[in-house]
């Protein structure tokens, strides 16, 4: 299939709910050869991406290609091509009995809404082509935590953790965000800020050469699934999660707090009314005390009474 071909297919764009089947269809023209996906010195391409200057991948390179473009929040025949593209070479590894171990980053199944987008949880950023120095025995140094949560402080960041390999410093940093939406609305903000920059994740992985400066972006499952420290802190330190589970966690969190103050409330309440009960026995035997301290009283003054008439006749 030529590249005019495919450019006009992305002219007549797709709804969301055609996603599904678009992406099996795409992936069954790719298992039947209708695109060519390797140049003749053995490297990759992408079919659909026609006029892109990068032409040649690695093999992992593709995959990553693929799989970012295919959880981005691309049009849904971008999203839906690269999707059944990154299948499509997951497969054919499993099929040739390639380790996957070769592969720095392995994809779950894209998300189909902003909604489903797994995150990792608490809200993490990754920052990538940070600059580092070399120390005389070779090993590598960067900048440290705290002079990098100074120039991301707008995004308030609560730790900045550099990652570290035999070799040191990799010129790659965790960034975390507070559990809580402010977290996320931060998270979202300080990925939006790189992406205005051009230095999002698809910049990242689109580029054959990376420009000096750094990217950044949110940490999602492909993310997560990486190889490498990046993947291994996330995994250490995070769980995927959608924005739809964290709502529904905090809405049973919510009904539990509720259902128990309730319960205190009734507690409290027959509480109240024992001592209530308590009271008005307590005051009906002061009553009943007093009310017999009358008539004793009375009765006495009456018996004086009567000594002292008796006394006087006599």
């Amino acid at each position: 299939m030529s590249a005019k071909s495919s450019s006009s297919d992305e002219s007549s764009e797709i709804s969301d709910s055609a996603i599904d089947n678009y992406e099996a269809k795409s992936y069954l023209r790719l298992k039947a050869g209708n695109y060519k996906v390797k140049n003749s010195d053995g490297s990759y391409r992408c079919p659909f991406c026609a006029g892109k200057k990068k032409l040649n991948y690695l093999y992992k390179e593709i995959l990553q290609h693929a799989s970012g473009i295919g959880s981005s929040n691309r049009k849904g025949k971008m999203k839906a091509d690269h999707c059944a593209y990154a299948k499509y070479f997951v497969d054919m590894a499993d099929g040739a009995g390639n380790s996957l171990q070769l592969m720095d980053i392995k994809q779950e199944p894209s998300p189909r809404s902003k909604e489903e987008d797994q995150f990792v949880w608490p809200w993490m950023g990754v920052l990538m082509n940070l600059p580092t120095d070399q120390w005389k025995d070779g090993r590598h140094v960067g900048r440290s935590e705290t002079s990098f949560k100074e120039q991301l402080r707008e995004f308030h960041p609560l730790k900045v953790h550099p990652l570290w390999n035999f070799r040191g410093h990799i010129g790659s940093a965790i960034v975390t965000f507070s559990k809580d939406w402010s977290g996320f609305k931060d998270a979202m903000t300080f990925e939006k800020h790189f992406e205005k920059e051009h230095c999002g994740k698809m910049d990242w992985y689109e580029e054959r050469s990376h420009k000096p400066g750094i990217y950044g972006w949110v940490a999602r499952a492909e993310d997560y699934h990486s190889g490498g420290p990046v993947g291994e802190h996330l995994r250490s330190n995070g769980d995927l999660k959608t924005v739809a589970d964290l709502t529904k966690e905090e809405c049973q969190k919510n009904e539990k707090l509720v259902a128990e103050l309730a319960n205190r409330i009734e507690v409290k309440n027959k509480h109240i009314i024992e001592l209530e009960c308590k009271y008005n026995q307590s005051a009906m035997s002061h009553d009943k005390i007093m009310e017999d301290t009358e008539r004793l009283i009375q009765a006495y003054n009456e018996d004086y009474l009567q000594r002292t008439v008796l006394i006087k006749k006599i």
